[in-house]
């Protein structure tokens, strides 16, 4: 497991300098029989911590299935997230606003980086950062992509081709700038 990987699974940005700062908190009690009691209870808290900070809260339960639903022949939006990335958690209104108004005319696949199940797909669509953001044609291949920001709904509904201008006739493409030429 890569670096990069260990980061996103376990949020270390966020949990590291919670920990250090308890320990400072801790730092100007002077007795070590009061002391010891406390560390070994912020340590034990950052481990209880860290088990539960790993949910699974994919939207399937194998790669085989996550794989079926990339070759379903409908348009597919990807999102690879962690419950514990502040980005996540903040384009997370975004995700459920945009999963609930494209309903069965696209596929919608959530991934989070914390199951085991994600980290062969994170390799293949090179999905290192969370959140990521991945848009699929009816043909399996990429047409958009965003990384490390807040969903642009706007963005990824043209990219579906199901933005008010697609259903009004004009064409559902994303821009010529956002478009993605690799494929699956």
């Amino acid at each position: 497991m890569s670096f990069t990987e260990i980061l996103n699974s376990y949020s270390l940005v966020i949990a590291f300098p919670v920990l250090l700062l308890s320990m400072f908190v801790l730092l100007p009690i002077r007795r070590w029989r009061v002391r010891i009691p406390l560390y070994t209870t912020v340590l034990v808290a950052a481990v209880i911590g860290f088990s539960l900070l790993r949910p699974g809260d994919s939207t399937v339960a194998s790669t085989e299935e996550a794989n079926q639903v990339l070759a379903s022949g409908q348009p597919v939006f990807v999102e690879f997230f962690s419950n514990t990335c502040t980005l996540c958690l903040a384009s997370e209104p975004n995700v459920k606003s945009l999963t609930s108004e494209i309903g069965d005319r696209a596929q919608v696949l959530r991934l989070n980086v914390q199951d085991g199940l994600a980290v062969p797909l994170m390799r293949e669509f090179n999905a290192f950062s969370t959140p990521t953001f991945i848009v699929f044609n009816d043909l399996g291949q990429e047409v958009w992509r965003q990384t490390g920001a807040v969903l642009d709904k706007g963005d990824a509904l043209a990219a579906l081709g199901l933005d008010r201008s697609a259903q009004t006739g004009q064409t559902g493409q994303a821009p010529e700038s956002e478009r993605v030429s690799s494929g699956r």
